[in-house]
């Protein structure tokens, strides 16, 4: 009696990279973040991104490793024609799905047009469901919280005022494998002056 012998489907190894395109706003705000993280988990228990490091995301899509040098160069060469532009984060808020504490960023034009060249970017060279453009820039501050501490979070810091106005000179690019956890540097794209 024969055994049958199921194939591979690939016959070449594809391993799939993460890229997460961010802002990293200024020392003092990120400094300031963490503080209010480490507040937090003092004060509730621990909760998901407390230990992340303050940024907006401006995309986050996966390409194959093989691809990666190509994508980032068409990326980078459509990006780079962008101007340095300002950028303000607004007021604490919340979104009510998934818990989720942030600080609001307030879109500009140029931010809204950064995102659409993104859209374009994953039409032309990125081929994956996983992708995401931020629709709603934001800053998070942490996600998940239980129903209880989200209610005394809202209740604490909705009524209080932030405002803060920084220049953005470049866009940071991050890269993780399947199987590693963290976010490694991968490049700046650095915006013209």
């Amino acid at each position: 009696m024969s055994k049958s012998v199921q194939l591979p489907l690939f016959t070449e190894d594809i391993r799939l990279n993460e890229f997460l395109i961010l802002i990293e706003p200024p020392k003092n705000v990120t400094d300031y973040v963490s503080i209010l993280k480490k507040e937090l988990k003092e004060e509730f228990g621990s909760f998901k991104s407390e230990k992340s490091k303050a940024h907006i995301t401006v995309s986050n899509f996966l390409v194959t490793q093989k691809r990666m040098d190509d994508v980032l160069a068409k990326v980078q060469r459509r990006v780079s024609l962008f101007s340095t532009f300002e950028m303000r984060l607004q007021d604490f808020r919340v979104f009510e799905s998934g818990n989720t504490f942030y600080i609001g960023v307030q879109p500009s034009h140029t931010f809204n047009s950064l995102i659409s060249e993104f859209k374009s970017i994953k039409k032309e060279v990125v081929k994956t469901t996983k992708f995401y453009s931020s629709e709603t820039p934001h800053l998070t501050i942490g996600r998940n919280f239980n129903t209880k501490v989200f209610r005394q979070i809202k209740d604490r810091y909705l009524e209080k005022p932030f405002f803060y106005t920084f220049d953005v000179r470049k866009l940071t690019v991050l890269t993780r494998s399947n199987s590693k956890e963290n976010y490694e540097l991968y490049s700046h794209i650095n915006l013209q002056n």
